[in-house]
C-alpha cells in the first residue's frame, strides 16, 4: 500500500456520479484510501497510534467549523441576490464532508507510513509516479509533432485518464476534438489543462529532485549512487514547462532553475549558463522557423489576451478587498462569488469573460491564497501558517541531530528536510495563482511531510538510546 498511496493520487479523472463528498465523491482516490485504512487498522489489530490525534489540532478544526458555519449564516443574510446566495445548512454539511475527505487523506498516510522503511517504500511510489507522469506527458509531446503515430495513444488518455473540467461529460471547448492535447495543442498529463500540469511537475516532484541534488542523495530510490537520471529527469520536466504553453509553466522553469543553479558548483555553474545561453539560441532560431513553436511562445507568453489579464487582476482585487473587508472569520466556504461581482472593478466588467461569469452566476477564485483569506479569515490562515512554520524548524531540528549522531539515515532526513521546505515554499507560490490546491496528490504529501516528524523522533530517540547502552 506505501507505493501505492502516491501513483493513485495522480489519476484525479471523474468516473462517478456521486456529488458528495464534494470533489472526493467523484473520484477514485477516496474509495481507495478509505480501503487502505481499513487494512492498516485490521493490521494494527484496532488499535489507533495515540500520537494520531492532536488536541491542538482538533481543536483548530473545532474552530475551524464553527467560525465556518458563524460565517455562511452571516453572508445568508448580508446577500440579497438569490442567484449568488446558498443554503448556509447545505452549505455546511458540504464543507463538513469536505474536511472530512481531508482528513482521511491524513489517516492513509499516518496509519500506512508509520516507520523508516515505510518512508523509503513511499517515495518508491513516488518515483513510479513520477516516471507514469513523465511518460504521459512525453506521448503528449510526441503527438504534437507526429500526430498520426502518437494519435490512439492521447484519445485513449483522453477518452479514460484525463481529468476534465466538468466531468467525463462534459461540453467545455478543451476538449472537444477527444482529449486536452488534440484540442489545444497543449501538454496536460493527467490534469485538467496545462496551468494544473505546470503546478503539479512544481510542487510535487520538483522540491525532491532539487533536495536529492543538492544532497547528493537519491531520494526516490533512497541511495546515493543514482544521482545522473535526476538531472536528466528535471531537464526532462523543464522542457514540459515550457512546452505546456502556459504563464506558470515559464514561470515556475525559471524559479526551478534559479534554485537548482544554487546547489551548483562555480564550473557546473559555467557550464549551465553555456548550455541556457545555447538552448535560448535554438528556441529563438526554432521560434522564427516553427509556427508551433513561435505561437508558443507569442501567444502564451508575450502577448496574453487583455480579457485574461484584467480578468485575473480584477478578479485579485475583488478577493482582497473581501478579505479585508471580512478580516477575522471570512465570508464563509463556496461564498465568494457575490463579493467577487461587489467588489470587482468597473474596468475589470468590460469583456467576454466578464458577462460569461454573469451568466453562469459564478466567479472563480483566481488566486487561491486571496480566496483563502476570504472564505476562511485571518484566524484560521495565521494558525495554518504558524502550523508549518512550526513543522519545518522541527524537521531541522530534527536533521541536525541525525547529522550529529551521524545515524546511518541522516541524508534521507536532511533531504526530506530540504523538500519540505522546497515544498512549501513552492506551494506558497502557486497559491498566489489557481490550481486544485485540495487535490489528492498536494493533500497526501502535505500529511507525508507532517507525518514522518514523529517516525524521525522517534527512530533518533533510538538511536542514541542504542548509542548509549553501547558505550556503556
Amino acid at each position: 500500500m506505501k507505493y501505492l498511496i502516491w501513483p493513485i493520487s495522480l489519476f484525479i479523472a471523474e468516473y462517478f456520479s456521486t456529488n458528495f463528498p464534494i470533489y472526493y465523491g467523484h473520484r477514485i482516490q477516496i474509495y481507495i484510501y478509505i480501503i487502505f485504512i481499513l487494512i492498516a487498522l485490521k493490521q494494527l489489530k484496532g488499535e489507533i497510534p495515540k500520537n494520531i490525534f492532536n488536541q491542538k489540532v482538533i481543536m483548530f478544526i473545532g474552530i475551524l467549523l464553527v467560525t465556518q458555519l458563524i460565517s455562511m449564516v452571516f453572508s445568508y443574510y448580508r446577500i440579497d441576490i438569490s442567484e449568488y446566495n446558498k443554503s448556509p445548512i447545505k452549505t455546511f454539511i458540504a464543507f463538513c464532508s469536505f474536511v472530512f475527505s481531508i482528513l482521511i487523506h491524513y489517516f492513509v498516510v499516518r496509519l500506512n507510513v508509520k516507520e523508516v522503511r515505510d518512508i523509503k517504500k513511499f517515495l518508491r511510489g513516488g518515483w513510479i509516479a513520477l516516471i507514469i507522469s513523465l511518460i504521459v506527458c512525453l506521448v503528449q509531446l510526441l503527438y504534437l509533432f507526429l500526430p498520426s503515430v502518437f494519435e490512439p495513444f492521447v484519445e485513449f488518455f483522453g477518452s479514460s485518464l484525463e481529468a476534465r473540467w466538468g466531468g467525463r461529460q462534459t461540453d467545455n471547448s478543451f476538449y472537444q476534438l477527444g482529449s486536452y492535447v488534440q484540442t489545444t495543442l497543449r501538454v496536460n498529463g493527467l490534469t485538467e489543462e496545462a496551468s494544473n500540469l505546470a503546478t503539479q511537475f512544481f510542487v510535487v516532484f520538483i522540491p525532491f529532485l532539487i533536495a536529492s541534488i543538492k544532497n547528493k542523495y537519491n531520494l526516490f530510490l533512497s541511495n546515493t549512487q543514482n544521482i545522473g537520471p535526476l538531472y536528466r529527469v528535471l531537464f526532462i520536466i523543464i522542457i514540459l514547462l515550457i512546452m505546456a504553453k502556459t504563464t506558470s509553466g515559464f514561470l515556475f522553469a525559471a524559479i526551478t532553475l534559479l534554485f537548482l543553479f544554487k546547489q551548483f558548483s562555480k564550473v557546473q555553474k559555467i557550464f549551465a549558463v553555456l548550455c541556457l545561453f545555447s538552448i535560448l539560441l535554438f528556441l529563438i532560431t526554432i521560434n522564427f522557423n516553427s509556427a508551433y513553436m513561435s505561437n508558443s511562445i507569442n501567444e502564451f507568453l508575450l502577448n496574453k489576451s487583455g480579457n485574461s489579464v484584467s480578468n485575473r487582476s480584477g478578479s485579485t482585487i475583488a478577493l482582497l478587498k473581501t478579505a479585508l473587508a471580512n478580516p477575522f472569520i471570512g465570508v464563509g466556504y463556496e461564498y465568494h462569488t457575490y463579493y467577487i461581482f461587489e467588489y470587482l472593478p468597473e474596468w475589470a466588467k468590460h469583456n467576454d469573460e466578464y458577462f460569461l461569469r454573469i451568466k453562469q452566476k459564478d466567479y472563480p477564485i483566481l488566486s487561491d491564497i486571496l480566496g483563502m483569506f476570504a472564505e476562511y479569515g485571518i484566524l484560521i490562515m495565521v494558525f495554518i501558517f504558524g502550523y508549518v512554520i512550526k513543522k519545518i524548524k522541527a524537521l531541522r531540528k530534527i536533521s541536525k541531530e541525525g547529522i550529529n549522531l551521524k545515524v546511518k539515515d541522516a541524508s534521507l532526513i536532511k533531504t526530506l528536510t530540504d523538500s519540505a521546505t522546497y515544498y512549501f515554499i513552492f506551494i506558497f507560490i502557486s497559491l498566489l495563482f489557481s490550481f486544485v490546491w485540495f487535490a489528492s496528490i498536494y493533500l497526501i504529501l502535505f500529511f507525508f511531510f507532517i507525518s514522518i516528524i514523529p517516525i524521525f523522533r522517534k527512530y533518533l530517540n533510538d538511536k542514541s538510546k542504542e548509542m548509549t547502552s553501547n558505550f556503556k
